[in-house]
C-alpha cells in the first residue's frame, strides 16, 4: 500500500505518523514544496501550538509524546473573562481529575519532533518538491510534480493548507465565511502576575485575546503566545504600533492579571475566514488540515482537530483488507467520513459559538451571558463539563466521534 502526502508540515507529517503507526507496512512518502527550516528563532519571535488532552494521548500512540512533553508547556489553569463587565472563571486541571489542561508547544519544535519521528519510523521525507497537480482518471492517483516528474500512490492525502492548490485543481470548492477579524500573533514577556502555567482568555468588544504560557526563557519573566483577534480596523491600527504603544494597547485589554508586559516579538498577521471544502474525500483522495477546514484561532483547535481526523483516516485504513489500492477505495474513505463528520461539525460550530458569544451586543443581552460567565465558578459539574470539553475528553480519540 502506498500514500504519498502533499506538505510536509506538522498536518501532513501527522498523518504520515498515524498511518505508519497503524498501517506499519504501509509505503508513505511525504513530499514538502520547501526546504525545512534548521536552528531556532530568537524566543520571541516563535509561533506556538496548543495541544489538548485527546491530542497528548494520540501523540502518546505514536510514541512521540514524551519527547513533545520536554518542550512543552503546561497548561495548569485557564482563566475566562470579558472585558469591562462583570464575571469571569477560572477552570483548573483539577476538574478534570488531571495535571494540566493542555499544553503548549512552540511550532518550530513540534515539527522537528514530528519530522524527526515519522523518518525513524521509515517515513521518507521528500523536500523541496513541488507539485503542480494530480490526476485521478485512472486506476490509482498520479501527481505530478514540478520537475516533470510522476509519483503514483493508491491514496494521495491534500495536507498543503489553506487554499489548497491541488483541491482547487480537481475543482473541490469551499464554502467560506468572512468573521470581520483579523488575528495578531506574537510572543510576549511579562513580570510579575500569577503563578506560571495560566492560560487568559480575554473577550472584549472587538473580539477574543489569548495569552498561552510558553516554557520560561528569563528568570523572574513569563513568556506567552498571544493571538489578538480584532476587527479589521483595530487591527490595521495596532499593526501600525510601535513595540512600546503596542504593549501599551495590550495591557489596556487584558488588564494587570497576568503581570505587567515588558517586551514583544515579531508581529505577524492575518484575516480571519472560516473555511470549509465541501468535499474531503474522493476516490484515491483525502483533503485534510487546513485545506479541508480552517477555524478561527479563540480555542487553539484547529490543529487539534486535524490530529484526530488522522487518527480516524488510519482507524478506517487498518479496518479494511490489506489489498492493493484498498486505502484510496471510496469504503475505506467513506468509513474516514464517518468517523470525522461528527466531530469536525460539533468542533467548528463550538469554535464559531465561542468566536462570537462574548462580542458586545447591548445590556440586556450581555447581562445574561456575563451572568452565565460568573455562574461558572459557582457550579463545579458545568465548569467541569465544559473544560472536559475543550480538553478534547468529550471526544473518542480513536476514532474522532464526539462524546456523550
Amino acid at each position: 500500500m502506498q500514500v504519498a502526502v502533499v506538505g510536509g508540515g506538522m498536518v501532513g507529517l501527522a498523518f504520515a505518523l498515524a498511518i505508519k503507526n497503524g498501517c506499519p507496512g504501509t509505503d508513505i512518502r511525504v513530499l514538502e514544496a520547501r526546504t525545512p527550516k534548521t536552528g531556532a528563532p530568537p524566543p520571541l519571535d516563535s509561533r506556538a501550538t496548543a495541544l489538548n488532552l485527546a491530542s497528548r494521548s494520540l501523540l502518546d500512540q505514536w510514541g512521540i509524546w514524551q519527547q513533545v512533553a520536554q518542550s512543552a508547556a503546561d497548561i495548569l489553569a485557564i482563566h475566562v473573562s470579558s472585558k469591562g463587565r462583570f464575571g469571569s472563571a477560572l477552570m483548573e486541571a483539577v476538574d478534570v481529575g488531571e495535571t494540566a489542561l493542555g499544553y503548549v508547544i512552540e511550532n518550530h519544535l513540534l515539527g522537528s519532533l514530528l519530522l524527526q519521528h515519522a523518518q525513524d519510523n521509515g517515513v521518507v521525507f521528500q523536500a523541496p518538491v513541488g507539485v503542480q497537480g494530480v490526476v485521478t482518471d485512472g486506476a490509482a492517483p498520479v501527481l505530478q510534480l514540478q520537475d516533470g516528474g510522476e509519483l503514483a500512490a493508491d491514496l494521495v492525502i491534500i495536507a498543503d493548507g489553506a487554499d489548497s492548490l491541488l483541491a482547487r485543481q480537481l475543482g473541490i470548492s469551499s464554502d467560506r465565511r468572512d468573521v470581520a477579524q483579523r488575528a495578531i500573533a506574537a510572543n510576549v514577556r511579562v513580570r510579575g502576575g500569577q503563578q506560571q502555567g495560566v492560560a487568559w482568555e480575554r473577550f472584549t468588544a472587538h473580539g477574543p485575546i489569548a495569552l498561552l504560557p510558553l516554557p520560561e526563557d528569563t528568570p523572574g519573566y513569563k513568556r506567552y503566545n498571544l493571538i489578538w483577534s480584532a476587527h479589521p480596523e483595530q487591527a490595521a491600527e495596532l499593526e501600525g504600533l510601535d513595540d512600546a504603544e503596542f504593549l501599551s494597547a495590550l495591557q489596556r485589554e487584558v488588564g494587570w492579571r497576568a503581570g505587567q508586559l515588558t517586551a514583544v516579538g515579531q508581529r505577524s498577521a492575518w484575516d480571519l475566514t472560516r473555511v470549509c471544502a465541501r468535499e474531503q474525500v474522493r476516490s484515491g483522495v483525502v483533503i485534510a488540515g487546513n485545506a479541508a477546514h480552517t477555524l478561527h484561532p479563540v480555542a487553539g483547535q484547529g490543529f487539534n482537530l486535524s490530529l484526530r481526523d488522522a487518527a480516524a483516516l488510519a482507524l478506517a485504513l487498518e479496518e479494511l483488507p490489506v489489498t492493493a489500492g484498498a486505502s484510496g477505495s471510496m469504503a475505506a474513505l467513506q468509513r474516514y467520513q464517518q468517523l470525522t463528520a461528527e466531530d469536525q461539525r460539533f468542533t467548528t460550530g463550538a469554535t464559531d459559538l465561542l468566536a462570537t458569544l462574548f462580542r458586545s451586543r447591548g445590556p440586556l443581552l450581555d447581562l445574561p451571558r456575563d451572568a452565565a460567565l460568573a455562574t461558572l465558578d459557582l457550579l463545579p459539574p458545568l465548569r467541569r463539563r465544559i473544560a472536559q470539553r475543550g480538553t478534547g475528553q468529550g471526544i473518542t480519540a480513536a476514532t474522532g466521534q464526539a462524546g456523550s
